[in-house]
């Protein structure tokens, strides 16, 4: 049997202890046993301190900030304080099936330079009943070039990785730096993947292994889905274009007939952000 190498989990929160123990319980039943499960606290103020408490699993470490440092930074302390080799930063709100890290971790043992591996997502209710499968286009299944990431990020538009489908050899962090809001605080984790895909190669592993949650607190909400203020995917946007520069400015990437779509692409994203930043600033 090949040897287990320590997986972390780590779950940053803040004041969601009604959803947070379905996301730790997700994590103990996994059948990968060599995990440690972190919860970072970004300074909760409700009873999550308790709930977490209420697990005897000797594999939690709780972490509680003194004050609310934030989505981004509890993310980047995640990876500070992570003890394994593979890290998984899963949603407060979300839930990975129980094969999520054995099906992941196999990935690595036949592709160990990876930069991450991710999987399919079920959106679920808040109550966990099925509402429709996570995103809308997706790459061909199995190995993908970093380039082929960066191509099918920029033909479909948008983040083709949720983060609580992925996992990353930790190493790859410190290659790539932390998570960053270079052009958009809102959309920080896409930042981080097109970064990765720069640099690695990844993997799609076409299995739903993570029940992702819709509900009216979630941060997708507000940027995602408010139609007078669309800040996330003017973001998204914004990260497409370094996704754009990145991919046309490696000398590996040949394929005029994906250029040729590339090069479309570039004047219609110009003008979806034109026509999402007028919503926002008419006087342009």
């Amino acid at each position: 049997m090949h040897k287990q190498n320590l997986v972390t989990i780590a779950i940053p929160t803040y004041n969601r202890s009604g959803l947070l123990r379905t996301s730790i319980e997700s994590c103990i039943k996994q059948t990968y046993k060599n995990l440690e499960i972190l919860v970072i606290d970004g300074g909760s103020t409700d009873d999550t301190k308790i709930v977490v408490r209420s697990f005897k699993d000797p594999r939690m470490v709780y972490i509680k900030n003194k004050t609310n440092i934030g989505m981004m930074e509890s993310w980047n302390r995640s990876i500070k304080t992570a003890k394994g080799k593979y890290l998984i930063i899963l949603g407060d709100d979300d839930a990975l099936r129980t094969d999520f890290v054995s099906e992941t971790t196999k990935i690595y043992q036949k592709y160990p330079r990876l930069g991450f591996v991710f999987t399919h997502a079920n959106k679920v209710d808040i109550n966990g009943n099925y509402l429709m499968k996570w995103g809308y286009n997706y790459p061909p299944s199995g190995y993908l070039t970093g380039l082929d990431y960066l191509f099918y990020t920029i033909k479909y538009g948008c983040c083709i990785t949720n983060s609580s489908t992925m996992i990353c050899n930790k190493k790859v962090y410190e290659k790539v730096g932390p998570y960053e809001g270079e052009f958009a605080k809102n959309t920080f984790d896409f930042n981080m993947y097109i970064k990765i895909a720069a640099k690695y190669d990844l993997y799609f592993l076409a299995e739903v292994l993570t029940d992702y949650k819709i509900h009216s607190s979630q941060v997708s909400k507000i940027h995602w889905r408010r139609k007078d203020r669309p800040t996330g995917k003017i973001g998204t946007y914004l990260d497409l274009f370094k996704a754009i520069s990145l991919l046309l400015s490696d000398k590996r990437f040949k394929d005029n007939k994906k250029k040729k779509i590339v090069l479309k692409r570039i004047r219609e994203i110009d003008k979806e952000l034109t026509i999402l930043l007028m919503k926002i600033v008419p006087e342009l």
